[in-house]
């Protein structure tokens, strides 16, 4: 059947997901690099406004419906997700969210797209997208909603994720002239533990490589980290090409963003394959034992070999036994980013044992 006349083009979404500390913020900014593309910052839409919303997501809105999901969005124009930031102080027009998400459709989903899509025109870009890492447990419903969007798995050996977030809480929470509250600050480091990090990765992996295999590999990209920073400029060839973008070489000119380590590059100097295989030097005999138990032959699958190292098999034992404290404790510094408990513990779960 013919398109009519009248009829917009549909646009194609980008989303950048992954595990935290896998390389989504340098996914994100490689792609606003090119001229026709800006990526937003993390709204955590998929697992927390559209979740509060549930049954409104295609639906007309309430006054007071409209309200929440607009004051949720101009927020983030104000400060990133986690600073809960001031919807009235930020970049974006109220009345222009609202004139674009009601030409879209209705219901949050309309205000969403609005929201990605103001955020590009405010950078003169045309092609638009949003990245979240932890929206990789909801890939089915992203591409259920818009069918011809495409995702992007960001996948770091776990090694490197372990390290890189536990030399980024120790930064953090040292540093006085970090923009992270106090309360954020603690979120991040009450989050770090050894097996919940190793599993959460393997749950993250399968749900890439299950998402892959349902809606094939026109939609969903799995982009393994190391590749892109030692061999930057075939691997974003390979990915513009699955984008159907055009190739440009100031896509490498990325700065230093939310990196624990600040001396691999500096500001615009381009991408750096420092923090690959730093994690080698960083993480102990031990450590690189008990991260590769946890995660098992899903380290193969994403293409990653297993160091010969011996298992500690009392410091692991110690782990196992303390992990339920562990995980109450990161449950509870995440509660005000978790809206349903029992589904979030079980998406993750019922991905690390299938």
């Amino acid at each position: 059947m013919e398109k009519s006349k009248n009829e917009a083009p549909k646009k194609t979404m980008i989303f950048i997901v992954g595990t935290s500390r896998s390389g989504t913020t340098l996914m994100r900014q490689i792609l606003s690099k090119h001229s026709n593309v800006y990526i937003s910052k993390e709204t955590h839409y998929f697992d927390d406004l559209r979740v509060k919303m549930s049954g409104r997501e295609q639906k007309p809105l309430s006054s007071q419906e409209i309200q929440v999901t607009e004051d949720y969005f101009l927020a983030l124009t104000h400060k990133a997700y986690e600073a809960k930031g001031d919807p009235e102080q930020g970049w974006m027009d109220r009345m222009k969210l609202r004139s674009l998400a009601q030409q879209i459709g209705c219901g949050t989903d309309s205000y969403f797209e609005a929201y990605c899509q103001l955020c590009a025109q405010n950078k003169n870009k045309t092609i638009f997208g949003e990245k979240t890492p932890r929206h990789i447990f909801k890939i089915a419903e992203i591409l259920n909603r818009y069918p011809d969007a495409k995702v992007i798995c960001m996948v770091r050996n776990p090694g490197g994720v372990i390290a890189s977030y536990r030399d980024f809480w120790k930064s953090q929470w040292r540093s006085d002239s970090s923009s992270k509250s106090l309360t954020e600050k603690r979120r991040i480091k009450n989050s770090y533990n050894l097996i919940i990090i190793s599993l959460i990765w393997k749950a993250a992996l399968n749900a890439a490589l299950k998402a892959r295999a349902q809606f094939g590999e026109s939609r969903v990209y799995i982009q393994q980290f190391e590749n892109l920073v030692t061999c930057p400029e075939s691997s974003l060839k390979s990915l513009t090409n699955w984008l159907s973008l055009d190739y440009e070489p100031s896509m490498h000119t990325v700065g230093l963003v939310n990196s624990s380590y600040s001396n691999s590059w500096s500001n615009g100097s381009g991408l750096s394959s420092e923090p690959a295989y730093r994690w080698q030097e960083k993480l102990s005999d031990a450590e690189v034992a008990i991260f590769q138990f946890c995660c098992g032959q899903q380290l193969l699958k994403a293409g990653y070999t297993k160091q010969p190292v011996r298992l500690p098999f009392l410091l692991i034992l110690w782990l196992w036994i303390t992990l339920p404290f562990a995980g109450s404790r990161a449950l509870l510094a995440n509660t005000n980013r978790i809206n349903n408990i029992p589904q979030y513990v079980w998406r993750r779960l019922r991905l690390v044992i299938s």
